[in-house]
């Protein structure tokens, strides 16, 4: 095998859909597919169960992703290693992102970019995901970690990397006036939404879909917000599942509903067309591509 089929391993491991990881990885998905199975007839093992509805890793397929992200992070290594003798990359590359996405997704991304490019200076910033767009449209950041929207803005380049869930949650007990023959009561129940953002658009939508007129009790900045006032029983909300794997108060907290009408957040790097060919901005999306995230 060679460094483009565990390439395309790799992001398979995170799309966990043929579809998907076609499109991202620019293939088709009968080319990807022989890719797979000519890894699994190398390694004498099947590396995913997949059928017509899903497809997962098997055991074997996991601990082959620990060595695949190694080698694959290796390869680049040598290869920044070569180019950067006569060219070291250096500079300042500032990253705008939310709390969840900081302590969620960048761990892993950003120890494997200072250990291939340790010259250049890192600024994280974080804030509410729905400022994401605004901060690369004021050169504010070079790249913003957001959901990415199905209609992108004009000048701005996106990289998907990850889908999180959209879930359902409420105060750990629930108020009985919310409840109507044992379940709550969606069209009445107080609601604690985002004020602005992807995350706004896609409730929106859902509420329209529903025939809901929302009783909104908050609107408030960031997801982190959110939760603390679902905590506090000042309403249900809908957020992205990855919020509740960082936060602090998520036994006051309960899942009621996983939507099957609500798709998952396309989560990635967003980046301004004039910064795309920044050797810093583009060292940042080839690691991104390659790298395994937390699953949900």
């Amino acid at each position: 095998m060679d460094t483009s089929e565990i390439r395309l391993f790799l992001s398979l491991c995170n799309f966990l859909s043929y579809r998907k990881t076609a499109e991202f990885c620019s293939v088709t998905p009968s080319t990807l597919s022989r890719a797979i199975i000519r890894m699994e007839t190398e390694l004498q093992t099947k590396l995913f169960e997949r059928n017509n509805q899903s497809v997962e890793l098997t055991t074997a397929g996991k601990k082959f992703k620990e060595f695949a992200s190694d080698y694959y992070l290796n390869y680049l290594k040598i290869k920044e290693d070569l180019k950067s003798i006569d060219e070291p990359v250096s500079g300042r590359l500032r990253i705008f992102c939310s709390v969840t996405a900081c302590l969620w997704l960048l761990p892993n991304l950003l120890n494997r970019y200072r250990y291939l490019y340790p010259n250049i200076d890192l600024k994280i910033e974080t804030g509410d995901a729905a400022l994401a767009f605004s901060k690369i449209f004021s050169h504010e950041a070079d790249i913003s970690i957001a959901a990415i929207p199905p209609h992108i803005p004009a000048g701005l380049i996106t990289h998907g990397f990850t889908k999180i869930p959209l879930v359902f949650i409420a105060p750990k007990k629930i108020p009985v006036q919310w409840l109507k023959k044992g379940n709550i009561d969606k069209k009445n129940v107080p609601y604690v939404i985002p004020e602005q953002g992807a995350l706004r658009k896609e409730i929106n939508t859902w509420f329209n879909r529903n025939h809901i007129r929302p009783n909104i009790n908050a609107e408030v900045a960031g997801n982190e917000a959110i939760v603390s006032l679902v905590a506090l029983g000042m309403g249900i909300a809908i957020i992205p599942e990855a919020v509740l794997k960082q936060t602090s108060i998520a036994t006051d907290i309960q899942i009621i509903e996983r939507p099957s009408d609500i798709s998952p957040f396309n989560v990635g790097l967003c980046v301004h067309q004039s910064k795309s060919k920044d050797i810093k901005v583009k060292a940042f999306i080839e690691i991104a591509k390659n790298t395994v995230y937390p699953q949900i």
